[in-house]
């Protein structure tokens, strides 16, 4: 009681004090963090006195700090402005968890009551009001991915490390987001799970089972969803996963709701299947056993579709690596992975964020969370080092025996080409198939790798791929308005998870009409313009192409582009040391996000173009050529591609990451001639189509690739992985002469082209 009484004393203290106090400083004394209450209210106080400063909240900030202050009626009227700016999640109305979670505030307060029962009472209202494929991914919008852990540690974290008696407005507002999401969360979390799987068994039956492969005997972890009032047979829609959590049980539950039997598989190793887990490497068995036991069950008319994204949509093309089951009549793959084509590595250049995947994957029997700081104090560490890449676990201190597995085939070789269809395998694949990927989706390259492919092969495949400006979660569920800082044209704004994809299995599964966006093989949507176009194929998304070469003459600090070579042939000098590990070099090619105010302008050799004196829509992937005299072995470029708004940003349009040694075959490494010219071209870049506005720029930035995300390339000629420090030796000389260039794909139409 006494404790209670001393920290009411310093909480009403520093309450009674924040009129006197500068207004950028708040009184702020620390107390005991597992005191939740005392916590509680000091975070209260805290909040009224950030709202009494002058610092100005907006967006999220607002009703946050509003919800934290006990203002819940300025909260809900918050949230519900924004919501009218934004999209929701899965459907959900924008920010619907934290109005939920402040009417059960009132609630709380109105009748007396505990907050548990207020919070059930106002959830199930709302749970109750969701159709059945909405109340299904209630668990996607009220809750987090890791049981709160992460928020928790923050929270706990910056608490722990405040050692003053007042907080700036900065650190304040800080403080107080961290509790805001660590306090609703942990109040709620446990509540929503509990109500949500009640709700579930209300409405569908569930069956779980594990397998036993008919091909090689591995045990493999099955769940049937089927809703109660489906008696008759039904077609399966299966979703082959290895990301084994309480969540994606949804994936087979959402089949349900729209008039099939779902059925979620994981991987061998996963829940509880007792084998070794070994991702990518057994699917194409394992998944075919799954198709094959589906098929010979009461409730299946002997017909499966598939779906699901990135290493979901990868099982998919495993499947029918050998054959195509009989029963298998169709694959929706969204975002697709496909091993040593995009993952682990890009054009034979191996990346980090792999590394900790294994870890979040293979740790145990469903998913491995560990703190975020991990990874990027590996990334940092190792790169500081210089030790090389094969290292990578020793600074980790953990074994990472996969790491080394896959580090160990640098090449396109049997080993990756055994694990999906490969050349003629694309052959034997008959059935109808829908792509789905966006121009910002980090596997864009394994999706439409796929799509190559199998039209290659199999040019008579009924295969439709979708694209539009959405990233890796977008393209493979309902894509947000706002990407990254682009606001989505209105058109591009479908719900591809829950509406499109089950059009699709109507169509093939049910003889349902087509889906009206699919009105031709490949539809894009142009960014800018609200409208989607339709082609026969990528080859003929764009009518034309603009050169432009890379001039030697500067204007400022950065070079000029030609749409002709200049007449005298140059060559620019790019110097990289590379054992200088202090700079970087291509580390900010990702587009986040994807309207910049500035780019560093001596970071590599920096290239703009004269204004377009008319609209022009850059429609495909670019192209290009580089002629270069190194005095290395080998060396990782970089090629990005920007327009220079009229507005005066930087809008990323796309990017490349090469290595020189495999220029011409993934399979094969040719290193180059030191001190004689070599032609490194590049045609496999990422897909884009954005109308450019009059006035605006074409930026092409050319780097090498040095920093702590990816292998680190020395030019020995040695074998990348093994490469440290030691091998660095005088820095890399990349002489690029003026007659190399860049092709843009434009589209010549107008805004009113053809749809």
């Amino acid at each position: 009681m006494k404790n209670i009484l001393f920290y009411l004393f310093i909480l009403i203290s520093i309450f009674l004090s924040i009129l006197s106090v500068d207004a950028q400083e708040i009184p702020f004394q620390k107390v005991d963090i597992s005191a939740s209450e005392t916590i509680a209210l000091q975070m209260n106080t805290l909040a009224k006195a950030y709202i009494n400063s002058e610092e100005k909240l907006e967006g999220s900030d607002l009703y946050r700090i509003n919800i934290l202050a006990g203002n819940y009626d300025e909260a809900i009227a918050q949230i519900k402005t924004l919501r009218e700016e934004n999209g929701g999640i899965g459907n959900h109305p924008y920010g619907i968890c934290y109005e939920v979670y402040v009417k059960a505030k009132q609630l709380q307060e109105e009748k007396e009551i505990a907050f548990e029962i207020a919070y059930q009472k106002v959830f199930l209202e709302y749970l109750n009001s969701c159709e059945d494929n909405l109340a299904l991914t209630a668990n996607y919008a009220f809750t987090t991915y890791d049981n709160v852990v992460q928020f928790t540690n923050t929270f706990n974290s910056e608490y722990e490390k405040l050692t003053s008696s007042s907080l700036n407005t900065e650190q304040a507002l800080s403080l107080l987001k961290n509790y805001f999401r660590y306090r609703v969360f942990s109040e709620t979390e446990t509540i929503v799970f509990r109500e949500v799987k009640a709700d579930q068994k209300r409405k569908y039956i569930f069956m779980d089972t594990l397998i036993t492969s008919s091909i090689d005997g591995a045990e493999i972890d099955i769940t049937v969803v089927r809703k109660r009032e489906n008696t008759t047979p039904l077609p399966a829609i299966l979703n082959f996963t290895i990301y084994a959590d309480s969540v994606n049980i949804n994936d087979a539950i959402l089949p349900a709701t729209k008039g099939y039997v779902g059925v979620l598989a994981t991987s061998r190793g996963k829940r509880r299947s007792s084998n070794k887990i070994h991702p990518y490497v057994h699917e194409h068995k394992d998944v075919y056993a799954v198709i094959d036991w589906i098929s010979k069950q009461p409730w299946n008319t002997q017909e499966v579709g598939m779906f699901g994204g990135s290493y979901n949509g990868f099982t998919q093309w495993a499947s029918m690596k050998n054959k195509v089951h009989p029963a298998l009549k169709t694959i929706v793959p969204s975002v697709t992975a496909a091993p040593g084509i995009d993952v682990p590595r890009e054009n034979n250049i191996f990346f980090n964020f792999p590394y900790k995947w294994i870890s979040y994957v293979t740790e145990n029997k469903y998913l491995f969370h560990t703190s975020p700081q991990r990874w990027n104090d590996l990334n940092t560490n190792w790169y500081a080092s210089g030790v090389a890449y094969n290292k990578m676990d020793s600074i980790d201190g953990t074994p990472n025996p996969l790491f080394q597995e896959w580090i160990s085939h640098p090449t396109y070789d049997d080993y990756w080409q055994g694990m999906i269809p490969y050349k003629e395998e694309f052959a034997h694949i008959d059935i109808p198939v829908l792509t789905t990927t966006g121009y910002y989706d980090d596997a864009q390259r394994g999706a439409l790798y796929y799509y190559r492919e199998h039209m290659k092969y199999n040019p008579n495949a009924e295969h439709y791929v979708l694209i539009g400006p959405y990233d890796h979660w977008g393209a493979q569920s309902t894509p947000t308005t706002n990407l990254r800082g682009y606001a989505l044209d209105e058109v591009a704004r479908i719900d591809i998870k829950n509406k499109l994809i089950f059009e699709w299995y109507d169509y093939i599964l049910k003889g349902a009409e087509k889906p009206a966006i699919l009105k031709d093989k490949v539809n894009f949507q142009v960014m800018n313009t609200n409208k989607w176009v339709h082609r026969s194929s990528f080859e003929n998304m764009s009518d034309d192409t603009i050169p432009f070469y890379l001039n030697t003459q500067k204007e400022g600090e950065v070079y000029t582009l030609g749409n002709t070579p200049q007449s005298t042939k140059q060559e620019h000098l790019l110097q990289i040391d590379l054992a200088n590990h202090s700079t970087q070099n291509n580390a900010n090619y990702y587009p986040w996000p994807i309207a910049k105010d500035s780019i560093d302008l001596k970071e590599g050799l920096v290239f703009i173009s004269e204004a377009f004196a008319e609209d022009k829509i850059i429609n495909g992937a670019f192209s290009g050529e580089l002629i270069v005299t190194t005095n290395k072995k080998d060396f990782d470029y970089s090629v990005l591609l920007y327009e220079l708004t009229t507005e005066g940003k930087y809008f990323h349009l796309s990017y490349h990451i090469g290595r020189a040694s495999h220029t011409h075959s993934m399979e094969e490494r040719t290193l180059l001639t030191p001190h004689q010219p070599t032609s490194i071209t590049f045609n496999d870049t990422r897909i884009i189509s954005k109308q450019m506005k009059k006035g605006s720029k074409m930026v092409v930035v050319i780097t090498g690739n040095k920093n702590p995300n990816a292998q680190i390339n020395y030019g020995t000629g040695k074998d990348v992985s093994t490469e440290s420090f030691a091998d660095a030796d005088e820095p890399l000389e990349l002489k690029i002469s003026s007659e190399s260039w860049v092709n843009i794909p434009v589209l010549k139409e107008s805004v009113d082209f053809k749809l």
